[in-house]
């Protein structure tokens, strides 16, 4: 992703969604929780990173391991991800994600459209096509 967003600066904007499968993985939502709550800190990208890094490994110990490790408020950080507010975020995208069609994660959309092709050049490919379209209306 970085790749695209460096190659265009000024045409694309990346919008991280949470899709928690919890039938399959059942530390999925309150890993998703964890990383708005550090969001709400300003370190969402610290905790996505150490929770992949820590992924076989999510346990309410883990989480709290990494919430110090990048040096977040516990107090705080343990409040938000319980709160209500945080829950239902992860309800409403979970929400956007199974209306969009969503089956897996990590799943990408350019324009509302599923992204064909993931490497950096089919992500070029799709983003230039719609680029043209949007030129062309």
């Amino acid at each position: 992703m970085d790749q695209v967003l460096q190659a265009y600066p000024k045409d694309v904007n990346f919008v991280m969604k949470q899709f928690p499968l919890r039938q399959i993985h059942p530390n999925a939502d309150p890993a998703a929780r964890a990383s708005l709550a550090a969001g709400k800190q300003g370190k969402f990208w610290e905790m996505h990173d150490e929770l992949y890094k820590n992924a076989r490994n999510l346990s309410p110990e883990t989480f709290k391991g990494i919430a110090e490790k990048i040096g977040l408020d516990a107090k705080k950080f343990e409040a938000d991800m319980n709160s209500d507010e945080v829950k239902k975020q992860v309800d409403e995208e979970l929400k956007q994600g199974e209306a969009a069609s969503v089956r897996g994660t990590p799943s990408f959309f350019i324009n509302g459209k599923v992204a064909q092709n993931r490497s950096v050049e089919g992500f070029k490919a799709q983003i230039d096509e719609e680029l043209k379209k949007k030129k062309g209306s």
